[in-house]
Protein backbone atom coordinates (compact mmCIF):
# COMPACT_ATOMS: atom_id res chain seq x y z
CA UNK A 1 0.00 0.00 0.00
CA UNK A 2 1.43 3.17 -1.00
CA UNK A 3 1.71 5.80 1.61
CA UNK A 4 0.56 9.17 0.44
CA UNK A 5 2.58 12.00 1.87
CA UNK A 6 0.57 15.21 2.25
CA UNK A 7 2.62 18.20 1.38
CA UNK A 8 2.22 20.92 3.95
CA UNK A 9 2.75 24.27 2.34
CA UNK A 10 4.99 26.36 4.50
CA UNK A 11 4.57 30.01 5.16
CA UNK A 12 7.59 30.75 3.01
CA UNK A 13 5.92 29.14 0.03
CA UNK A 14 2.60 30.86 0.70
CA UNK A 15 4.25 34.23 1.18
CA UNK A 16 3.19 34.43 4.83
CA UNK A 17 4.92 34.12 8.16
CA UNK A 18 7.14 31.05 8.60
CA UNK A 19 5.89 28.00 10.46
CA UNK A 20 2.19 28.99 10.39
CA UNK A 21 -0.51 26.97 8.62
CA UNK A 22 -2.16 28.50 5.58
CA UNK A 23 -5.50 28.97 7.32
CA UNK A 24 -3.80 30.93 10.06
CA UNK A 25 -1.84 32.90 7.46
CA UNK A 26 -5.03 33.75 5.61
CA UNK A 27 -6.66 35.15 8.74
CA UNK A 28 -3.52 37.06 9.62
CA UNK A 29 -3.25 38.48 6.11
CA UNK A 30 -6.89 39.52 6.18
CA UNK A 31 -6.42 41.26 9.51
CA UNK A 32 -3.29 42.97 8.21
CA UNK A 33 -5.08 44.18 5.07
CA UNK A 34 -7.99 45.51 7.12
CA UNK A 35 -5.62 47.37 9.38
CA UNK A 36 -3.72 48.68 6.38
CA UNK A 37 -6.95 49.96 4.83
CA UNK A 38 -7.76 51.78 8.05
CA UNK A 39 -4.30 53.35 8.10
CA UNK A 40 -4.65 54.35 4.47
CA UNK A 41 -8.01 55.85 5.32
CA UNK A 42 -6.44 57.83 8.13
CA UNK A 43 -3.66 59.02 5.82
CA UNK A 44 -6.21 59.98 3.17
CA UNK A 45 -8.25 61.88 5.76
CA UNK A 46 -5.09 63.61 6.99
CA UNK A 47 -4.17 64.47 3.41
CA UNK A 48 -7.62 65.94 2.85
CA UNK A 49 -7.25 67.94 6.04
CA UNK A 50 -3.80 69.06 4.95
CA UNK A 51 -5.10 70.07 1.51
CA UNK A 52 -7.96 71.98 3.09
CA UNK A 53 -5.61 73.65 5.55
CA UNK A 54 -3.26 74.66 2.76
CA UNK A 55 -6.23 76.03 0.83
CA UNK A 56 -7.37 78.01 3.88
CA UNK A 57 -3.87 79.35 4.47
CA UNK A 58 -3.51 80.24 0.80
CA UNK A 59 -6.85 82.05 0.84
CA UNK A 60 -5.92 84.00 3.96
CA UNK A 61 -2.52 84.83 2.52
CA UNK A 62 -4.19 86.07 -0.66
CA UNK A 63 -6.54 88.26 1.36
CA UNK A 64 -3.61 89.46 3.42
CA UNK A 65 -1.80 90.55 0.28
CA UNK A 66 -4.93 91.89 -1.39
CA UNK A 67 -5.98 94.24 1.40
CA UNK A 68 -2.76 96.34 1.43
CA UNK A 69 -2.97 96.48 -2.36
CA UNK A 70 -6.49 97.82 -2.09
CA UNK A 71 -5.40 100.36 0.49
CA UNK A 72 -2.51 101.49 -1.68
CA UNK A 73 -4.77 101.42 -4.72
CA UNK A 74 -7.30 103.65 -3.02
CA UNK A 75 -4.58 106.18 -2.34
CA UNK A 76 -3.09 106.11 -5.82
CA UNK A 77 -6.50 106.22 -7.46
CA UNK A 78 -7.67 108.91 -5.06
CA UNK A 79 -11.18 109.26 -3.68
CA UNK A 80 -14.36 109.36 -5.74
CA UNK A 81 -13.91 113.01 -6.64
CA UNK A 82 -10.38 112.28 -7.89
CA UNK A 83 -11.66 109.33 -9.92
CA UNK A 84 -14.36 111.51 -11.46
CA UNK A 85 -11.73 114.12 -12.25
CA UNK A 86 -9.50 111.60 -14.02
CA UNK A 87 -12.48 110.36 -16.01
CA UNK A 88 -13.13 113.91 -17.14
CA UNK A 89 -9.52 114.40 -18.22
CA UNK A 90 -10.09 112.31 -21.31
CA UNK A 91 -12.46 114.97 -22.63
CA UNK A 92 -10.55 117.84 -21.05
CA UNK A 93 -7.63 117.74 -23.46
CA UNK A 94 -4.68 119.90 -22.47
CA UNK A 95 -6.45 122.72 -20.67
CA UNK A 96 -5.98 123.54 -16.97
CA UNK A 97 -7.33 120.86 -14.64
CA UNK A 98 -10.27 122.06 -12.49
CA UNK A 99 -9.57 122.04 -8.77
CA UNK A 100 -11.59 119.49 -6.78
CA UNK A 101 -12.79 120.28 -3.27
CA UNK A 102 -9.95 118.32 -1.68
CA UNK A 103 -7.14 119.79 -3.80
CA UNK A 104 -5.26 121.09 -0.75
CA UNK A 105 -4.81 117.53 0.52
CA UNK A 106 -3.22 116.32 -2.71
CA UNK A 107 0.44 115.39 -2.53
CA UNK A 108 3.14 115.39 -5.19
CA UNK A 109 2.36 111.84 -6.35
CA UNK A 110 -1.35 112.59 -6.32
CA UNK A 111 -0.81 115.33 -8.89
CA UNK A 112 1.22 113.07 -11.17
CA UNK A 113 -1.39 110.33 -10.93
CA UNK A 114 -4.57 112.39 -11.21
CA UNK A 115 -3.16 114.54 -14.02
CA UNK A 116 -2.34 111.33 -15.93
CA UNK A 117 1.29 112.30 -16.33
CA UNK A 118 2.83 108.84 -16.71
CA UNK A 119 2.31 108.36 -20.43
CA UNK A 120 3.30 111.92 -21.26
CA UNK A 121 6.44 111.90 -19.11
CA UNK A 122 7.49 108.48 -20.45
CA UNK A 123 7.74 109.93 -23.96
CA UNK A 124 11.45 110.63 -24.52
CA UNK A 125 10.79 112.30 -27.86
CA UNK A 126 8.87 115.32 -26.51
CA UNK A 127 10.11 118.53 -28.16
CA UNK A 128 11.84 121.23 -26.16
CA UNK A 129 9.53 123.85 -24.60
CA UNK A 130 8.98 126.78 -26.96
CA UNK A 131 9.07 130.45 -26.03
CA UNK A 132 5.27 130.36 -25.96
CA UNK A 133 5.41 127.44 -23.51
CA UNK A 134 7.75 129.30 -21.15
CA UNK A 135 5.57 132.42 -21.35
CA UNK A 136 2.49 130.36 -20.43
CA UNK A 137 4.34 128.97 -17.40
CA UNK A 138 5.47 132.47 -16.39
CA UNK A 139 1.94 133.87 -16.71
CA UNK A 140 0.56 131.15 -14.42
CA UNK A 141 3.40 131.71 -11.95
CA UNK A 142 2.72 135.46 -11.90
CA UNK A 143 -1.01 134.87 -11.36
CA UNK A 144 -0.87 132.51 -8.37
CA UNK A 145 2.65 132.66 -6.89
CA UNK A 146 4.72 135.81 -7.51
CA UNK A 147 3.46 138.68 -9.71
CA UNK A 148 6.92 140.33 -9.76
CA UNK A 149 8.96 137.46 -11.21
CA UNK A 150 10.34 138.06 -14.71
CA UNK A 151 12.54 136.31 -17.23
CA UNK A 152 16.15 137.35 -17.60
CA UNK A 153 15.97 140.64 -19.56
CA UNK A 154 18.91 139.77 -21.81
CA UNK A 155 18.61 136.02 -22.44
CA UNK A 156 15.34 134.24 -23.31
CA UNK A 157 14.36 131.12 -21.32
CA UNK A 158 14.83 128.98 -24.44
CA UNK A 159 18.54 129.81 -24.16
CA UNK A 160 18.86 129.95 -20.36
CA UNK A 161 19.88 132.94 -18.25
CA UNK A 162 22.82 135.28 -17.66
CA UNK A 163 25.38 133.44 -15.56
CA UNK A 164 27.90 136.29 -15.25
CA UNK A 165 29.27 139.33 -17.05
CA UNK A 166 30.43 137.08 -19.88
CA UNK A 167 26.87 136.11 -20.76
CA UNK A 168 24.81 132.93 -20.64
CA UNK A 169 25.63 129.69 -18.89
CA UNK A 170 27.93 127.34 -20.86
CA UNK A 171 25.27 124.90 -22.09
CA UNK A 172 22.34 124.63 -24.49
CA UNK A 173 19.28 122.37 -24.66
CA UNK A 174 18.50 119.56 -27.10
CA UNK A 175 17.08 116.04 -27.03
CA UNK A 176 19.31 113.42 -25.41
CA UNK A 177 19.11 109.84 -26.76
CA UNK A 178 17.27 107.67 -24.25
CA UNK A 179 16.81 110.54 -21.78
CA UNK A 180 14.63 113.05 -23.59
CA UNK A 181 15.31 116.74 -23.09
CA UNK A 182 18.80 117.51 -21.85
CA UNK A 183 21.64 120.02 -21.58
CA UNK A 184 24.92 119.97 -23.50
CA UNK A 185 28.14 121.96 -23.19
CA UNK A 186 28.23 124.90 -25.60
CA UNK A 187 32.04 125.03 -25.32
CA UNK A 188 34.89 123.23 -23.61
CA UNK A 189 34.50 123.55 -19.82
CA UNK A 190 37.44 123.22 -17.46
CA UNK A 191 37.41 121.31 -14.18
CA UNK A 192 36.38 123.58 -11.29
CA UNK A 193 34.52 126.03 -13.51
CA UNK A 194 31.00 127.19 -12.58
CA UNK A 195 28.55 125.51 -14.94
CA UNK A 196 25.21 126.48 -13.38
CA UNK A 197 24.02 128.88 -10.66
CA UNK A 198 20.54 128.10 -9.39
CA UNK A 199 20.51 131.33 -7.39
CA UNK A 200 20.13 133.13 -10.72
CA UNK A 201 17.89 130.58 -12.38
CA UNK A 202 15.60 128.75 -9.95
CA UNK A 203 12.20 129.71 -8.57
CA UNK A 204 11.60 128.86 -4.91
CA UNK A 205 7.96 128.51 -3.89
CA UNK A 206 6.89 130.25 -0.66
CA UNK A 207 5.08 127.11 0.54
CA UNK A 208 3.46 123.90 -0.60
CA UNK A 209 0.04 125.43 -1.27
CA UNK A 210 1.51 127.96 -3.72
CA UNK A 211 3.04 125.08 -5.69
CA UNK A 212 -0.33 123.29 -5.75
CA UNK A 213 -2.10 126.44 -6.97
CA UNK A 214 0.51 126.78 -9.68
CA UNK A 215 -0.09 123.21 -10.86
CA UNK A 216 -3.81 123.87 -11.29
CA UNK A 217 -3.10 127.13 -13.13
CA UNK A 218 -1.13 125.34 -15.87
CA UNK A 219 -2.31 123.35 -18.88
CA UNK A 220 -2.22 119.69 -17.94
CA UNK A 221 0.93 118.62 -19.82
CA UNK A 222 2.82 121.69 -18.60
CA UNK A 223 1.78 120.79 -15.06
CA UNK A 224 3.20 117.32 -15.72
CA UNK A 225 6.44 118.94 -16.88
CA UNK A 226 6.60 120.96 -13.68
CA UNK A 227 5.90 117.84 -11.62
CA UNK A 228 8.89 116.16 -13.25
CA UNK A 229 11.09 119.23 -12.81
CA UNK A 230 10.13 119.94 -9.19
CA UNK A 231 12.67 119.07 -6.49
CA UNK A 232 13.15 119.83 -2.80
CA UNK A 233 16.16 121.46 -1.16
CA UNK A 234 17.38 123.06 2.05
CA UNK A 235 19.54 126.14 1.57
CA UNK A 236 21.26 125.95 4.94
CA UNK A 237 21.80 123.37 7.63
CA UNK A 238 18.73 123.17 9.84
CA UNK A 239 16.78 125.35 7.42
CA UNK A 240 13.31 124.57 6.03
CA UNK A 241 12.84 122.21 3.11
CA UNK A 242 11.69 124.20 0.08
CA UNK A 243 9.96 123.38 -3.21
CA UNK A 244 12.15 124.42 -6.15
CA UNK A 245 11.80 124.51 -9.94
CA UNK A 246 12.84 126.77 -12.81
CA UNK A 247 11.33 128.67 -15.73
CA UNK A 248 14.10 128.21 -18.28
CA UNK A 249 16.11 125.41 -19.88
CA UNK A 250 18.36 125.03 -16.82
CA UNK A 251 15.71 122.72 -15.33
CA UNK A 252 16.32 120.16 -18.11
CA UNK A 253 19.58 118.85 -16.62
CA UNK A 254 19.56 115.04 -16.60
CA UNK A 255 21.05 112.53 -14.20
CA UNK A 256 24.00 110.31 -15.10
CA UNK A 257 23.31 106.60 -15.52
CA UNK A 258 26.43 105.81 -13.49
CA UNK A 259 28.65 107.70 -11.07
CA UNK A 260 31.28 108.00 -13.79
CA UNK A 261 28.78 109.79 -16.04
CA UNK A 262 28.21 112.61 -13.53
CA UNK A 263 30.33 115.65 -14.41
CA UNK A 264 28.86 118.48 -12.28
CA UNK A 265 27.93 118.80 -8.61
CA UNK A 266 26.79 121.51 -6.15
CA UNK A 267 29.67 122.82 -4.03
CA UNK A 268 30.11 125.38 -1.28
CA UNK A 269 32.55 128.30 -1.33
CA UNK A 270 35.37 126.00 -0.20
CA UNK A 271 35.01 123.64 -3.13
CA UNK A 272 33.35 120.88 -1.11
CA UNK A 273 30.16 119.08 -2.21
CA UNK A 274 27.16 120.66 -0.48
CA UNK A 275 23.46 119.81 -0.54
CA UNK A 276 22.74 123.39 0.55
CA UNK A 277 24.41 124.98 -2.48
CA UNK A 278 22.71 125.83 -5.78
CA UNK A 279 25.99 126.47 -7.61
CA UNK A 280 27.25 123.60 -9.78
CA UNK A 281 30.92 123.15 -10.64
CA UNK A 282 32.58 120.96 -13.25
CA UNK A 283 34.03 117.85 -11.59
CA UNK A 284 36.34 117.25 -14.55
CA UNK A 285 37.03 118.72 -17.97
CA UNK A 286 33.90 118.63 -20.12
CA UNK A 287 34.16 118.64 -23.90
CA UNK A 288 31.99 120.78 -26.14
CA UNK A 289 28.65 119.07 -26.97
CA UNK A 290 29.09 116.58 -24.09
CA UNK A 291 25.94 116.21 -22.00
CA UNK A 292 25.88 117.96 -18.62
CA UNK A 293 24.88 115.34 -16.02
CA UNK A 294 24.30 115.62 -12.29
CA UNK A 295 23.37 113.19 -9.53
CA UNK A 296 19.78 113.77 -8.38
CA UNK A 297 20.73 112.33 -4.99
CA UNK A 298 22.77 115.49 -4.34
CA UNK A 299 19.53 116.93 -2.92
CA UNK A 300 17.25 115.18 -0.44
CA UNK A 301 13.74 114.48 -1.70
CA UNK A 302 11.24 115.10 1.11
CA UNK A 303 7.88 116.23 -0.25
CA UNK A 304 6.15 116.04 3.13
CA UNK A 305 8.72 118.33 4.76
CA UNK A 306 8.37 120.78 1.86
CA UNK A 307 4.58 120.92 2.23
CA UNK A 308 3.57 118.88 -0.82
CA UNK A 309 3.21 115.52 0.90
CA UNK A 310 -0.12 113.83 1.54
CA UNK A 311 -1.26 113.32 5.14
CA UNK A 312 -3.93 110.81 4.10
CA UNK A 313 -1.22 108.80 2.36
CA UNK A 314 0.83 108.65 5.55
CA UNK A 315 -2.20 107.59 7.59
CA UNK A 316 -2.96 104.76 5.18
CA UNK A 317 0.67 103.70 5.20
CA UNK A 318 0.48 103.34 8.97
CA UNK A 319 -2.79 101.41 8.60
CA UNK A 320 -1.17 99.04 6.11
CA UNK A 321 1.78 98.39 8.45
CA UNK A 322 -0.59 97.68 11.34
CA UNK A 323 -2.69 95.35 9.20
CA UNK A 324 0.35 93.41 7.97
CA UNK A 325 1.61 92.96 11.54
CA UNK A 326 -1.79 91.69 12.71
CA UNK A 327 -2.16 89.44 9.67
CA UNK A 328 1.30 87.95 10.21
CA UNK A 329 0.41 87.19 13.84
CA UNK A 330 -2.83 85.53 12.73
CA UNK A 331 -0.98 83.44 10.14
CA UNK A 332 1.51 82.22 12.76
CA UNK A 333 -1.35 81.13 15.05
CA UNK A 334 -3.11 79.41 12.15
CA UNK A 335 0.02 77.53 11.10
CA UNK A 336 0.56 76.33 14.67
CA UNK A 337 -3.05 75.09 14.85
CA UNK A 338 -2.78 73.31 11.50
CA UNK A 339 0.54 71.77 12.51
CA UNK A 340 -0.92 70.58 15.80
CA UNK A 341 -3.93 69.06 14.02
CA UNK A 342 -1.68 67.20 11.61
CA UNK A 343 0.58 66.05 14.42
CA UNK A 344 3.51 68.07 13.12
CA UNK A 345 4.23 69.76 16.42
CA UNK A 346 4.01 73.42 17.30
Amino acid sequence: MAITHRHITTANEAGGSPLLPISTQTNATTSFNDANKKNLGRKHTAKQLSDKSVAVVAALAFLGLLTPMLLFGNYHRGNSSSSNLRSALGALGDGPVPRPKNWKTWGYHGFRDNFRCHGYLSDRTKPLPTMEDWETMLKAYNQVVDPTYKFDPDIPPTQGYRLNEDGAQPYYAKLSPGKGRGLFASRDIQKGEIVHDGNKSDVVFPDGLSWKRYMFALPRTMACDQAEWTFTQKFKEGGPMRVVSSLNIAILMNEGNTVKDVNVQPEDGNGKPSEYSAVFYAMRDIKKDEEILMDYADYDTDYAAAGIGHQVEQTKMEAVKTYINHAAMGWRILFRQVGSTLGLGS
